[in-house]
């Protein structure tokens, strides 16, 4: 135990005035450098330690009694837990703590010093009434100095009663309710509330987070979110003069019975000086992002803000993860790590179901964690957990993020567990025997045997060590949590007054945690160096709810915020601690006030508590908060967004039978899923026109580029008769050397029907004018999927090359490509099989270009493919010889796209390599590959295929038992339940069935940079942020800053991998003064923000130049910058 003394508030708050004499900066300079040389090695050195509660007096214990009227069956929500708060209720400066109890009495303990407590709850009158408590929250709500608590319950269902209280503190730690005075005695599913000053009127007003129940009226299409729902919306209540009035209903709020709110937050995420609310929705509804519009009322922005959300969302964080000056978004889920877990459970829905709920107007959301990287000034966030390795944590409550161990970079801790797993697959197998549910039906009485057949979900909580690049370290086995708990609420405070940040959990059927932070003891002489800030702003805000700080050192400005609501269900004192990275100081603070009148202070007080006091005649005025804060966070900004303009050309089909259709252990799907688009100048006026192709029974037409700066469309009667084709490929090239280029359009034929005669290939001859003339050409055997014009044989006309799709029969199978030769006049031949093996045996092309990269004249070949390395041909004479690096032939990928360009400006070939990325549930290295087995498991005459990927040590099939079993019916007899396959490898399953010589590897999943390509000896990763989505095509940009334009994100996978939409259209160019790649400059606009989509075609129009491309979900756009 420490032995701190008991310290007090009062004497160790200084008041900050702008004229105040306080130590300088070099002195925390000093501070910081001295720590950093003192100190050992960081993780595993144990920066918590549980506290008894036999010594902390803390024994406070949610209890989860089941009953005939209150049970799981009954309510949905009954092992979800409680919320917890900390705050100086009694102003001696130590942090006290306050408990809800689902169904018993709220406790609060008094904070006694050297982290012990007292139970005074009796005294204060605080134990709570009502059925169901849920959340806390604590605010000084009539402006006294005194710290008022306020407690949510659910009531008006299952016999629940009781309304939400409002505790009144009365400064000798004794508490009056008068919710009902203050209009604020609702009576619902309450779940928790935050008090925020959301109208700029000076006084705080009130967001309450509801959950609604499973009823008749939660079932239907997202237009249910319109409906009203009293006892199950969410709730806006606007501070009139102290008394709390409900503005719901056209604040742009919803009220509706759909919301399963849980997770509640509350800040400025678009950093216009005005707070927006995030709320987190558990099952098919989505999350709410609700941006702030300065007029009383919000506007719901989470589909053009957000790609993707949790799907079973519980609490939330609004932190600045990586210190770049934005609100990130922080989402816990119940995703399991452990394999056992997760093999058995239930997470995301089956492709079907997933579609329809999207079809029906829900979002798109997965069972992870998320953590969302605000990229986009509030206008776009990207899911970065995969990558950042703590997407994975089991049934996930609060998330505290906090630089723990105080060495600069902010840490994550999960408060985790279930009482019982209510997803386990084999009880819901269990629940749905007809017996069964005849026996629930006929009952009279409840059956808590039925109950206690659920398995056990008590899970360790965990904790997650920042290292550099947003990569985090599971360290929780170090740090006192090995012992698996149901944690619900949580909060991190410094009960000891010591400096670090200690945590306290509210556990079901067991008591409390309190972790002790050890950090300054483990410091000892060489103590961290922090700063901590509170504020003491007006009568009717006090604490400064909704104060902005922006901390700027010399790498990093630290955005922190004071507000009610934090994590599950829970609130923790508005003190904001800041700490440094080795070598780092603090240059100077930004504090926005609530009235967004803001000061700068350039002068700090170390390792101690620092009060500063609102003074209007000391703060400066702006109307421009968004370009304020960008000018102040620009220095340190890690990566950049632009606005760009973007319109819809067309809107197109899309494919309805996507490839899991036809095999659906695919690891991704391969054709294509919109119709192509070819950019050329078809009548030479001087304005690029393009060709838009369609599905099967879709037009096919041009749209011409006309003086007008638009499009005129053109239909042309050479493409109207092959309308029940369905287009995937098409490239314009002068094949007869006219001057006039020509059209070639590959065909989607049915993958599995041999009787589907239409042909993969059909060339269209320009004769001017907008007329073609159909072209009959050798057609290849096998579905063509990229086109290549390129002169094979030497001969000055453009040959084609037309490489093989892969086969959904035998995914292994090496199909061999074709190549037309061009005989002149628009007619060509096959090449011999025999001819240019070298190119035509290649499997998995994702890309192949031509380029001269090695200087001498003549076109070479590169070329991207899965499961393969990225490969280069130079062409000599007339023979293609095939480049070798160790550099490249060692690094097999899922390569999607490559090309050459000089990127650093020193006249030499450079490679950009984009791969898969490493935001992805494979976690692929060349010490633990992925690998695909493709073999006949089921005697069915059919190979099998076999995704296999590694967890600590061992390999395990990728897909879950029910998507095998799909495929292979004799699992279900071999393995008769979840429970029984859930831990076995691959070997376990398959065994010696698995054909070893038709296996695939791939050891690389990091997208590229090589410099000087043919003759490096080192590549390089591309920036930690283009590894976020895979990378589908980079397209130098010719300009003088040498910007390449790189086109990320893949949408075809199935839900349990979720669609890849981090990145989109982002610059990235090479600092020559730091000889580095830049971070990514994002393109930013709702059209395409987290769209797939192909590949960016440059346009010249009469308005000057511009992008096409089509996105996933078909809209054929323009786009200017």
């Amino acid at each position: 135990m420490k032995k701190a003394k008991r310290k007090k508030a009062i004497p160790n708050t200084r008041p900050i005035v702008l004229r105040s004499t306080v130590v300088i900066c070099c002195v925390v300079l000093a501070l910081i450098a001295f720590f950093y040389s003192c100190r050992s090695k960081r993780v595993g050195d144990g920066i918590f330690k549980l506290v008894p509660a036999d010594e902390s007096g803390l024994d406070f214990v949610n209890r989860n009694v089941v009953t005939d009227s209150v049970n799981i069956l009954d309510y949905l929500y009954f092992y979800n837990g409680a919320g917890l708060a900390a705050a100086d209720f009694n102003n001696d400066g130590l942090q006290d703590l306050y408990f809800a109890s689902n169904q018993g009495e709220n406790k609060l303990y008094l904070n006694k010093g050297d982290l012990k407590f007292e139970d005074i709850t009796k005294k204060a009158g605080l134990a709570g009434t009502g059925n169901w408590k849920t959340g806390v929250t604590v605010v000084d709500i009539n402006g006294d100095g005194l710290k008022d608590i306020y407690v949510c319950v659910v009531s008006n269902y299952k016999g629940f009663k009781g309304k939400n209280q409002l505790y009144i503190n009365n400064g000798n730690l004794t508490f009056t309710e008068s919710a009902a005075k203050y209009g604020l005695d609702f009576s619902g599913f309450s779940t928790q509330a935050s008090f925020f000053d959301y109208d700029k009127d000076g006084d705080l007003d009130m967001f309450l987070l509801t959950s609604s129940v499973h009823s008749t009226d939660t079932y239907g299409d997202s237009t249910q979110r319109f409906k009203y729902s009293h006892d199950a919306g969410d709730h806006l209540f606007r501070n009139d003069n102290g008394k709390f009035t409900d503005v719901t209903q056209g604040s742009g709020i919803y009220s509706a019975p759909i919301g399963y709110g849980l997770g509640l937050s509350v800040g400025d995420l678009n950093n216009d000086g005005w707070d927006d609310i995030y709320v987190s929705n558990d099952f098919f509804e989505q999350d709410y992002y609700y941006v702030n519009q300065k007029d009383g009322t919000f506007k719901e922005e989470m589909k053009n803000a957000f790609g993707h959300t949790s799907l079973f969302s519980m609490g939330n964080a609004l932190t600045d993860i990586n210190k770049d000056g934005h609100l990130d978004v922080i989402s816990t889920d119940m995703l399991p790590e452990d394999i056992k877990a997760l093999k058995s459970t239930i997470n995301d829905e089956p492709l079907d179901i997933y579609n329809q709920e999207v079809n029906a107007g829900y979002y798109y959301q997965y069972s992870k964690n998320s953590l969302q990287l605000n990229v986009g000034n509030g206008s776009k966030f990207v899911d970065v957990s995969l990558y950042a390795g703590m997407s994975a944590t089991d049934w996930t409550w609060s998330p505290l993020v906090q630089d723990f161990d105080m060495d600069g970079r902010k840490d994550i801790f999960f408060s985790n567990g279930i009482k019982k797993r209510l997803n386990d697959m084999d009880y819901l197998k269990y629940l749905g025997d007809p017996d069964v549910v005849k026996d629930f039906k006929t009952s009279r009485f409840f059956d808590k045997e039925k109950i206690n057949l659920m398995p056990d979900g008590q899970v360790h909580n965990y904790l997650y060590h920042a290292g550099e690049k947003l990569k985090f370290t599971d360290i929780s086995e170090g740090n006192d949590m090995r012992d698996t708990t149901v944690s619900a609420g949580a909060v991190s405070i410094d009960l000891d007054n010591d400096g670090d940040l200690d945590m306290v959990t509210n556990n079901m059927d067991a008591p409390a945690s309190v972790y002790q932070n050890m950090t300054m003891e483990n410091a000892k002489d060489a103590k961290p160096v922090y700063l901590n800030f509170s504020v003491k702003y007006t009568a009717l805000n006090p604490d400064g709810i909704g104060t902005k700080f922006f901390l700027r050192s010399n790498n990093e400005v630290d955005h922190q915020e004071i507000q009610t609501s934090t994590a599950y269900e829970s609130t923790q004192n508005n003190n904001l601690t800041f700490t440094f990275l080795p070598g780092d100081n603090p240059a100077e603070l930004m504090v926005v006030w609530p009235d967004n009148s803001y000061q700068v202070i350039k002068s700090f007080s170390p390792n101690r508590k620092t009060l500063i006091t609102y003074n209007k005649s000391q703060t400066q005025q702006t109307t421009d908060m968004v370009g304020l804060i960008t000018n102040y966070t620009k220095q340190n900004a890690q990566f950049s967004s632009i606005s760009v303009k973007a319109s819809i050309l067309a809107t197109l089909l899309q494919n309805e039978t996507p490839d899991f259709n036809y095999y659906n252990l695919l690891p991704h799907t391969y054709l294509p899923h919109t119709p192509p688009v070819a950019v050329a100048d078809v009548n030479k006026d001087g304005l690029d026109d393009i060709y838009v192709g369609g599905m099967a029974g879709d037009d096919k037409y041009i749209l011409a580029g006309n003086k007008a700066g638009g499009f005129t469309k053109i239909d042309v009667a050479a493409f109207a008769a092959f309308k029940n084709y369905g287009d995937t490929g098409a490239q314009w090239a002068d094949v007869n050397n006219d001057g006039l280029p020509d059209l070639l359009v590959t065909t989607a034929n049915h993958p599995l029907l041999q009787e589907d005669k239409r042909q993969p290939v059909r060339l269209y001859i320009n004769k001017g004018n907008y007329q073609f003339e159909y072209k009959a050409i050798p057609q290849p055997v096998q579905l063509a999927s990229k086109i290549l014009f390129y002169d094979f044989d030497g001969d000055g006309r453009k040959d084609i090359f037309l490489s093989a799709g892969v086969s959904f029969i035998d995914y292994t199978m090496s199909a061999q490509s074709t190549i037309l030769l061009n005989k002149g006049d628009g007619k060509f031949e096959l090449a011999s099989p025999k001819a240019y093996t070298e190119i035509t045996m290649l499997n998995y092309i994702t890309e192949i270009t031509a380029k001269d990269i090695d200087g001498d004249g003549a076109e070479d070949l590169l070329v991207a493919s899965e499961w393969n390395p990225v490969q280069i041909f130079l062409k000599k004479g007339k023979k293609l010889m095939k480049f070798s690096s160790p550099l490249l032939d060692d690094a097999k990928g899922w390569w999607q796209s490559a090309a050459v360009t000089d990127v650093d400006g020193d006249g030499k070939a450079d490679l950009i390599a984009g791969n898969w990325g490493e935001n992805s549930k494979y976690n692929v290295s060349a010490k633990e590959p992925l690998y695909a087995y493709n073999t006949d498991l089921d005697n069915d005459g059919k190979n099998d295929l076999i995704l296999s990927y590694p967890y600590k040590g061992k390999y395990y099939p990728f897909r879950p038992k029910n998507d095998l079993e799909q495929e292979l019916p004799y699992l279900k007899k071999e393995f008769l339940s979840f429970q029984k396959m859930a831990d076995k490898t691959t070997d376990d399953i398959f065994g010696d069935q698995l054909n070893q010589n038709k296996r695939l590897v791939v050891n690389e999943f990091k997208s590229i940079f090589i410099s000087d390509v043919l003759h490096a000896t080192v590549a390089a990763d591309l920036p930690y942020m283009y590894q976020q989505a895979p990378i589908r095509s980079v397209t130098a940009l010719n300009n003088k800053q040498g910007d390449v334009l790189l086109n990320g994100n893949f949408w075809g996978v199935v839900p349990y991998e979720g669609k890849y939409d981090a990145l989109g259209l982002v610059t990235m160019h090479y600092n020559k003064q730091t000889r580095q790649l830049s971070m990514p400059e994002y393109w930013v606009n709702p059209l395409f923000n987290f769209q797939e989509m192909t590949t960016p075609q440059l346009i010249k129009t009469a308005a000057g130049d511009s992008y096409v491309v089509v996105t996933y979900e078909g809209k054929l756009l323009l786009i200017s910058k």
